[in-house]
């Protein structure tokens, strides 16, 4: 067990912010300013797929990224999955996303991962479960442990704190909480950077994000959700304030409902014939660098790829005409991520 030791200090919570936001948003405002806001284009990698910056890790990202979700969650077998993933390697996609929560997924990227691991931008995420920010710590440091032996790598580059916006800013920053974890982990050298992740409770994101320690941010943009989850308007200007990465996630919506809740292996929310204006919506953001999508299979990553490699913005004009197409969707997907607000 990798062991740390955090402050005891019991302090006021809005006094901690205020001061942490001080110390970290200054430092990370002083050499970010020219990030922030922007869609830093990088080139193209080898793969010939679009490069961008993802904030102020300076990091260069594919624009296109795997996220594992949808292969570890169906479980088709180690042989299967990993095949998938290899092709999004192979393919050229050097932003990898995983969480310890993906069921098998980080099992089958073990048997990718050591051959493509100085390839690769690679991330996971370890999940606050407890409301008890001490106890919620541990659970993130077991998760974490097994993360890294089940990928057998010794580092990753970005940890998020997974799904924040079921918990409260308080108990996210609470001293010896979840912030305090994956700070302890930053500085041992085991991840380099530090990022949030979440789908609900969007006015949380950007009071963790304005402490200045939030060096990465994924969450769900879509131009369907742009009417619904508003962190194109309530988070997104934060973090081009701070420089931080801005990742897109559930860029198809997620996946259809059924009966028995979210199917672990069906069509996106997304009709099929938007799928492809849907990748160029999210990547034509202002301030995202990659648009994070789970394939199921090696088809659907070389149709993402595809996609990616001809990418072209939208006009503002375009962007608000996709807008009034998802404003006719939003009343069938409903809130299904949970409370808005």
């Amino acid at each position: 067990m990798m062991k740390h030791n955090m402050s005891e200090a019991n302090l006021d919570r809005r006094t901690f912010l205020r001061g942490m936001g001080a110390l970290a948003g200054a430092a990370a405002l002083s050499g970010s300013t020219a990030l922030a806001g922007l869609n830093v284009d990088a080139g193209k990698n080898s793969a010939g797929l679009p490069l961008r910056v993802l904030g102020r890790t300076g990091a260069k990202v594919t624009i296109l990224g795997l996220g594992t979700a949808p292969v570890g969650q169906s479980k088709p077998g180690v042989a299967q999955g990993a095949a998938v993933f290899r092709a999004a390697m192979e393919a050229g996609i050097n932003y990898v996303d995983t969480a310890h929560i993906y069921d098998d997924a980080e099992d089958y990227l073990g048997e990718v991962v050591p051959a493509y691991r100085d390839r690769i931008f690679l991330v996971t995420k370890s999940i606050p479960q407890s409301d008890d920010p001490r106890a919620a710590a541990q659970q993130m440091q077991t998760q974490f442990e097994q993360s890294l032996r089940r990928m057998k790598t010794s580092h990753v580059d970005l940890l998020h704190v997974h799904s924040i916006g079921d918990k409260t800013p308080e108990m996210i920053m609470a001293p010896g909480g979840p912030m305090d974890f994956v700070r302890k982990m930053k500085e041992k050298g085991l991840t380099r950077f530090i990022g949030i992740t979440g789908h609900n409770h969007v006015p949380r994101f950007a009071e963790l994000i304005n402490t200045g320690l939030v060096d990465a941010v994924m969450v769900a943009l879509n131009f369907v959700d742009y009417h619904q989850y508003l962190f194109e308007e309530q988070t997104l200007p934060a973090a081009r304030r701070h420089g931080t990465g801005i990742l897109a996630m559930k860029v198809y919506g997620g996946h259809c409902k059924s009966p028995s809740g979210y199917k672990q292996r069906g069509p996106s929310m997304m009709p099929p014939e938007l799928l492809s204006q849907a990748m160029r919506y999210s990547l034509g953001i202002e301030g995202v660098a990659s648009a994070v999508i789970g394939p199921y299979t090696v088809g659907e990553v070389e149709q993402n790829v595809a996609w990616a490699k001809a990418y072209t913005p939208f006009s503002p004009d375009e962007m608000a005409a996709l807008r009034a197409k998802g404003k006719a969707l939003v009343g069938d997907w409903g809130p299904r991520f949970g409370p808005v607000a």
